[in-house]
């Protein structure tokens, strides 16, 4: 069916829009700035088992294609919930060491926005934010424009959407109107816009996290325009597919803007896929969701990456990365140092995306989670701290799994008991958990940070938004 896009724009949606003269009064010669683009795409609750390339049944060709001319990471390891995972991105630090609740990043942490910012790149993130109730926050962390979800008011995301862009709020959007279509349509005009300059654009999917609504391509969507926002199982391949076309959509337009070659496109989940969702797979099993705990379905994310200019012999990796891993990522393609006092835990894994390998690849990945102040009750009672390889794992409280052969986690291997491969790579993480700062499960995160300025601004919901009168 053919989307309806023009009920919001007479509403002011084209203040969504970069200013041309932004771009035109800084614009560079691309040919003397060898330097990459860099887009990274976060999926929101999208564990491995839903792509086609990980052996999914649900409709995914974009991606899957997109895997066979890039690289497939086997090993990416996020943070099992999504604000724990969105600090750890965008700061390269580990949560014990900055995260400190649900829906907040503290005010005085260091970002790839800002570091692309000083390399000269023009910045924009669009999609969900969860990071804090002030409207200067985007800029304060580094980007240059933004258009949000989840910002200030956390109205829908998906039919009739409620969002902010570039400090205009846009609550005049109709049923008719799909909200991931609308941060997918910024992301191309900041392209464009860019494209004679070296950009990094961040976008943070609101899909496929509930509710799980019908997508403009389900069949409910054209019978009654109530049923687009019934919440129902059975939309969630829908927004599966949904995703890939947006997916689509942004490769079409980097090769539409001539800039592909030269930029890196990355695709990873931000955490496991919700628990109540169940993933049939190519092989017969079924996969339950596992976001939100520390085994595997709540961690081990989809992870696609390529750097157009590339052509590569290989198209998996099994070298492990973690979410700190980014930022150094970023810093070596744009050509900037980190500071040293950014404290930043990640290692780069840019030689991947070159066909090389990596000089620096890891071990081991990290794992330290604590996400109190969860508004869905009981998720708190999975804090957990572990080091793992790719198949064993060593929790903060001596446990030691083989997750490979009991990925429920249901039978740990005392000490001594293990294989050779098994115990060593126990004597390995131990000495690794003996250089951490003692933590308990019970511990607190770190204190909150809000600078002066930035205090939280009312935060309204859904049928709680006012607004406001027009003057």
């Amino acid at each position: 069916m053919k989307l309806q896009y023009l009920s919001c724009l007479v509403g002011g949606c084209l203040a969504m829009l970069p200013a041309a003269s932004q771009a035109k009064d800084s614009k560079k010669d691309r040919n003397a700035d060898p330097r990459p683009n860099i887009l990274l795409i976060l999926a929101d609750d999208m564990g491995k088992e839903c792509l086609g390339t990980y052996g999914s049944t649900y409709h995914t060709p974009n991606l899957d294609r997109f895997a066979e001319e890039g690289v497939k990471f086997n090993y990416a390891t996020a943070q099992p919930l999504s604000t724990p995972s969105r600090v750890e991105l965008l700061t390269g630090r580990y949560n014990y060491k900055n995260y400190s609740r649900f829906g907040f990043m503290n005010q005085d942490q260091h970002t790839f926005a800002q570091l692309a910012q000083q390399a000269g790149y023009k910045t924009m993130i669009a999609g969900k934010w969860q990071l804090g109730t002030n409207s200067k926050l985007p800029a304060h962390f580094g980007f240059d424009n933004y258009c949000l979800y989840h910002l200030r008011y956390k109205g829908n995301k998906y039919a009739q959407p409620l969002f902010e862009a570039d400090g205009v709020m846009h609550d005049d959007c109709t049923q008719d109107d799909y909200g991931p279509d609308y941060f997918s349509n910024y992301v191309m005009n900041f392209m464009e816009e860019n494209k004679d300059r070296p950009f990094l654009a961040y976008y943070a999917m609101t899909l496929v996290h509930d509710p799980f609504n019908p997508t403009p391509e389900s069949d409910d969507w054209d019978i009654d325009p109530k049923l687009r926002f019934t919440a129902a199982d059975k939309y969630f391949p829908d927004m599966v597919s949904y995703c890939d076309k947006i997916f689509g959509k942004l490769m079409d337009k980097l090769d539409e803007l001539g800039i592909a070659d030269n930029t890196i496109v990355i695709f990873v989940g931000d955490n496991g896929t919700a628990q109540y969702i169940t993933t049939p797979m190519k092989d017969g099993s079924v996969v339950r969701g596992g976001k939100a705990t520390t085994k595997e379905t709540g961690t081990a994310v989809p992870m696609l990456a390529r750097w157009g200019k590339y052509d590569l012999k290989k198209h998996t990796t099994v070298d492990m990365m973690d979410f700190t891993d980014f930022l150094p990522t970023f810093a070596e393609a744009m050509q900037v140092e980190v500071p040293q006092d950014w404290d930043v835990d990640g290692v780069s894994f840019l030689p991947v995306l070159k066909g090389e390998k990596n000089p620096n690849a890891r071990e081991w990945v990290f794992v330290h989670y604590k996400a109190n102040h969860v508004p869905q009750a009981g998720l708190e009672k999975y804090a957990a701290r572990y080091f793992k390889n790719r198949r064993y794992k060593l929790y903060s409280n001596e446990e030691f799994y083989d997750f490979v052969n009991d990925p429920e986690e249901q039978r740990p291997i005392g000490v001594g008991k293990g294989t050779p491969e098994a115990e060593a790579a126990r004597k390995q993480f131990q000495a690794l958990m003996d250089q951490l700062p003692e933590w308990k499960f019970t511990d607190d995160n770190v204190p909150m940070v809000v600078l002066p300025g930035l205090e939280p601004e009312h935060v309204g919901g859904g049928r709680d938004y006012v607004k406001p009168a027009k003057k």
